[in-house]
C-alpha cells in the first residue's frame, strides 16, 4: 500500500502558483522540481526559456543540492519566493468568493426570535414574512509597518458585514474553505449593502486601534532600551571624563600646564551628545499602515419582516436577520439611534426604542436638562 506524499506548505504554494499563473512543473524527484515561469517571475539566474517564459530547476530540500547543482535552494526569504510571494499577492488584492452549504430553513425561527430578543411585556413579535438574499461580507488585509532600528510588519484583517457596516467577529468561519465556492449554490438577490469604498474607511479605523496598540507596546519596549543604552554610554563617558580628570590632577601635580586637556574634555562632552542623539533618533518610531487584499464572501442569510404587536398599540414593523453560518439572529437596529441592540422597551412618548434611547427620551411636558 503507497503512502500519500505529503508537501510543505512553501511546496504546495509553488505548485498552486505555478498552476493559477499558466506555467507547468514536472517533479524530478521529491522536493526537486522544473517549474516553468513567466520571464519576470523565474529571475536571472535561469538560463533556458520556451517561448518568453524562463525554465527554472527548483529545490526545496538542502541535501538535494550536490546532486543538482544547478537548481536554487527555495525556502522563505530567498529572492525567487520573495518574487513570487508579491506576483501572488498583487494578483490577489480582489476576490469574490461564496459560502454554500448553509441551513436557510432553520427550526422554530419564531421561538428563536422570542428568545433572542427581549420586548415590552405588552409586546410580541410576528413573522411576517422572511426572504433568503446575498448579504456581503467584506475582509480587509491591511499591513501595519514599524521601523525604528529594526523593520517589522504585522498584518491585520478586519472582516465587515456590508448590510449593516458591523465588523465580523467570526472570521475564521467566513474563511473555512471547505465552505467556500467560486459560484454561488443559489442565484439570490443581494442585501442593500454601503459600498467598498464606504466600508474601507471603517475597517482601516478599527484596524487602526490595533496597530495603535501594537506600536504604543513597541514604543514602550524601544524606549526602555534606548534608555539603557544611553545610561551604559553615560557611564561610559563618565569613565572616560573621570580619567580625564585624574590626567588632569597630576599634571597639575606635576607643575605642567592642564589647559592642554580643555580640548580633550570639550571632545568628549561633544562626542556624547552626537551618539546620544544618534541613538534617539535611531529609536524614533516611524508607522505606516497600508491595504494589502481584499475579499468579498456572498453569504446567504434570511432578512425577516417582523412585527411587534400588542392589544393596545399599533404594529410596528421591525427588520431581523438570520445568520446560517452562526446559526443566531443578529442584533436588531434600535428604530430611534439606528445602534445594534437585543433589547427593546417604549419610551415615555410611547415607541419602541433600546434601554440606552429609553433612559435619555424626555418626559413629555417637562424641559430637558442642559
Amino acid at each position: 500500500m503507497e503512502t500519500a506524499t505529503v508537501h510543505s506548505p512553501l511546496e504546495a504554494f509553488v505548485r498552486d502558483y505555478v498552476d493559477v499563473t499558466g506555467g507547468v512543473w514536472d517533479e524530478i524527484e521529491p522536493q526537486v522540481y522544473d517549474l516553468l515561469l513567466p520571464a519576470e517571475g523565474a529571475g536571472a539566474e535561469t538560463a533556458r526559456s520556451v517561448d518568453g517564459r524562463e525554465i527554472v530547476r527548483v529545490a526545496f530540500d538542502p541535501e538535494a543540492i550536490p546532486e543538482h547543482p544547478a537548481a536554487q535552494l527555495v525556502s522563505f526569504g530567498t529572492p525567487l519566493m520573495d518574487r513570487l510571494f508579491a506576483d501572488a499577492m498583487q494578483r490577489g488584492r480582489f476576490a469574490r468568493m461564496h459560502i454554500v452549504g448553509l441551513n436557510l430553513a432553520p427550526h422554530d425561527l419564531a421561538g428563536r426570535m422570542h428568545r433572542a430578543f427581549a420586548m415590552p411585556a405588552d409586546a410580541r413579535l410576528h413573522v411576517e414574512r422572511v426572504r433568503p438574499l446575498s448579504f456581503p461580507q467584506a475582509i480587509f488585509w491591511l499591513q501595519g509597518t514599524f521601523v525604528s532600528d529594526q523593520k517589522e510588519q504585522e498584518i491585520v484583517p478586519i472582516a465587515l458585514d456590508l448590510h449593516y457596516g458591523r465588523q465580523v467577529r467570526h472570521l475564521d468561519a467566513l474563511l473555512d474553505h471547505a465552505r467556500l465556492s467560486e459560484t454561488p449554490a443559489l442565484p439570490l438577490l443581494e442585501a442593500r449593502h454601503m459600498s467598498l469604498a464606504s466600508a474601507y474607511p471603517l475597517a482601516r479605523e478599527q484596524a487602526l486601534r490595533t496597530v495603535t496598540a501594537m506600536a504604543n507596546a513597541r514604543h514602550r519596549q524601544q524606549s526602555d532600551h534606548t534608555e539603557r543604552q544611553i545610561a551604559r554610554m553615560n557611564r561610559y563617558y563618565a569613565d572616560l571624563l573621570h580619567e580625564l580628570q585624574e590626567q588632569v590632577q597630576r599634571a597639575t601635580d606635576r607643575g605642567d600646564d592642564p589647559g592642554k586637556f580643555a580640548g580633550r574634555r570639550e571632545a568628549l562632552e561633544r562626542e556624547e551628545k552626537v551618539r546620544v542623539a544618534e541613538l534617539r533618533q535611531k529609536s524614533t518610531l516611524h508607522v505606516q499602515v497600508r491595504l494589502l487584499n481584499v475579499l468579498v464572501i456572498q453569504q446567504a442569510k434570511l432578512l425577516i419582516q417582523a412585527m411587534v404587536r400588542t392589544d393596545k398599540r399599533d404594529v410596528e414593523p421591525l427588520e431581523l436577520v438570520w445568520d446560517p453560518l452562526t446559526e443566531s439572529l443578529e442584533a436588531a437596529l434600535c428604530p430611534q439611534c439606528q445602534r445594534p441592540t437585543f433589547a427593546f422597551a417604549r419610551t415615555r412618548l410611547g415607541q419602541l426604542a433600546c434601554p440606552d434611547c429609553v433612559s435619555s427620551t424626555p418626559v413629555p411636558g417637562k424641559p430637558s436638562r442642559r
